[in-house]
């Protein structure tokens, strides 16, 4: 009994500087999105003092999340056959994931509320999509190329 194996076609690898590229588009496009919901976040007053929803730690982690997005997306281009569908397939189980402190830890923290940790969840969200869009071939090549 004889095993085969389906024929992939030859996925064309980006380069790492088209990459490198796309990977500081959605930084700073993120890191402006979650600037923004950060700004409205903080004129109505939805956590005065929740320290995770204030500038710093904003720009921190997201700048963090889409780097680490862009090393993973650059592996999967690499030793996977449809890094576009892995990848977004990923992140939406690493953004399901990063739901979960929000909903479970956010609320009881000092100065924590409901809408301060749907905002936080809100702006994983944006950040998810973001990356997916600037970082798949399938939108990040029509976006810089």
């Amino acid at each position: 009994m004889s095993t085969e194996t389906a024929a992939t076609p030859d996925h064309q690898h980006v380069a790492l500087g088209t990459l490198a590229k796309r990977g500081l588009v959605a930084v700073l496009v993120a890191d402006v999105v979650n600037v923004v919901i950060t700004v409205a976040a903080i004129t109505a007053g939805v956590a005065p003092t929740l320290d995770p929803l204030s500038y710093g730690p904003v720009l921190l982690f997201t700048t963090v999340g889409v780097v680490g997005a862009t090393v993973v997306y650059a592996l999967l281009d690499r030793f996977v056959a449809d890094p576009d569908r892995t990848f977004t397939l990923l992140a939406a189980v690493v953004l399901v994931l990063s739901w979960i402190p929000d909903a479970l830890f956010v609320p009881a923290m000092p100065g924590g509320t409901a809408a301060g940790a749907i905002t936080l969840a809100a702006m994983h969200l944006t950040t998810a999509a973001v990356a997916v869009a600037a970082l798949t071939s399938r939108f990040g090549s029509a976006m810089l190329e």
